[in-house]
C-alpha cells in the first residue's frame, strides 16, 4: 500500500510540476508591458517558479523515502491512527484541481484578486493540512493575510494588473 501511496503521490506532483513547466514557458513568451516594467508575464512566472521549486523538493524526498534513506511515513499508518498517509495522493490532485481553477478565475477575471485569492489559499490549505476548527480559523487568518499582501505587494511596488485593480 505505501508503494502505491509513494506512487501517486510521485504522479500528481510530477502532473504538476509539468504543467507548472508549461505554465512558466508560456509565461515567458508574453510580451514586454508598454507601461508595465516587469511585463504581463511576472505573476505566473513567479507562481510557475516556486510551484516548480516546490514540486522539486517533493520529488526529491518521494525519492529519497523508496530508496529507503528518507521515511516521512509511519512503518504502519494504521498502528498511529492517523490517516495522513491515506488521504496524501486525494490531497495532491484537490490541490491540483484547485490551482487549475485558480488560474481560469484570473483568465476569466471572475472577480477580485483578493477574492479569489482568499478562497485559493484558504481551501489550498485545507486540502494538503486536513479539517478541524483550530486549522480552519488559522487558515482563514492566513489566506485573508497573505491576498491583502500579495494584492498590495503586486499592485503598487511590481505595477502589476491583476483583476479588480484598476
Amino acid at each position: 500500500m505505501k508503494h502505491v501511496l509513494r506512487s501517486a503521490e510521485f504522479g500528481v506532483t510530477l502532473a504538476l510540476l509539468l504543467a507548472s513547466v508549461l505554465f512558466l514557458v508560456d509565461s515567458l513568451k508574453l510580451p514586454g508591458g508598454e507601461f508595465d516594467p516587469l511585463g504581463p508575464g511576472a505573476a505566473p512566472e513567479m507562481v510557475a517558479s516556486v510551484l516548480i521549486v516546490l514540486c522539486t523538493i517533493v520529488l526529491i524526498r518521494s525519492v529519497l523515502t523508496g530508496l529507503g534513506r528518507y521515511s516521512s511515513f509511519p512503518a504502519d499508518p494504521s498502528a498511529t491512527g492517523n490517516d495522513a498517509a491515506e488521504r496524501t495522493p486525494r490531497s495532491l490532485i484537490l490541490f491540483f484541481c484547485l490551482l487549475v481553477a485558480y488560474i481560469l478565475a484570473f483568465q476569466y477575471e471572475a472577480a477580485h484578486f483578493v477574492a479569489i485569492t482568499i478562497v485559493f489559499v484558504f481551501l489550498a490549505t485545507i486540502a494538503l493540512r486536513g479539517w478541524d476548527s483550530r486549522s480552519a480559523l488559522v487558515s482563514a487568518a492566513v489566506a485573508v493575510c497573505l491576498s491583502v499582501f500579495l494584492f498590495f505587494a503586486l499592485t503598487r511596488f511590481f505595477v502589476i494588473r491583476l483583476p479588480g485593480a484598476f
